[in-house]
């Protein structure tokens, strides 16, 4: 009689759970599982000016090799976006205008000023060859986008994909309730 309790009780809150989590994203609340920002809530609004350095937004990859790849060794949840991956939450480091240097040891440079925590990595934390976006300097073009985050040293973001559709990104991102 207790398992039985306790059955319905943990099927009755991952029921909850999923219900909370399919809410939050029509009423534009978003949670953020991977550590390239902080974990948590995030409030997602629609953009009312062109995107700017700093922003933080939930954008779909594109549905390239690079993302693929990544999102195989589970750097990319599953979710709605087109390739089935889930938006991700990454601060925009470059807009068209701006040139992006790549280094393959220092980090990535935008307009000169290099942008902390983005060395491009060898390998990933389970030891799996890490295939960098090429070297060189990249004038972002109109409609592009390039997402840095140095949050985590190791995000999964441009450095590896390089840059990404302006029309990808789905909103400006502003934490709610997030860990640090």
């Amino acid at each position: 009689m207790a398992s039985s309790r306790a059955a319905i009780t943990c099927g009755s809150l991952g029921v909850l759970t999923i219900a909370t989590l399919a809410t939050a994203n029509v009423v534009g609340l978003r949670v953020n599982t991977t550590a390239s920002m902080p974990r948590g809530l995030w409030r997602v609004i629609q953009r009312a000016r062109p995107l700017r350095h700093g922003d933080i937004v939930t954008v779909c990859l594109p549905d390239i090799q690079q993302v693929r790849q990544g999102a195989e060794r589970g750097y990319i949840p599953t979710g709605g976006c087109p390739g089935g991956y889930e938006p991700l939450v990454k601060p925009i480091a470059a807009v068209p205008g701006d040139t992006v240097d790549v280094s393959t040891g220092d980090g990535v440079s935008v307009n000169d000023e290099p942008v902390s925590g983005t060395v491009q990595l060898a390998r990933d934390s389970a030891g799996r060859v890490l295939k960098a976006f090429p070297p060189g300097a990249y004038p972002v073009a109109p409609g592009e986008v390039w997402l840095l985050s140095g949050h985590d040293p190791r995000s999964f973001d441009s450095r590896y994909f390089g840059p990404v559709p302006a029309a990808n990104v789905q909103g400006v991102a502003q934490p709610v309730w997030v860990l640090r």
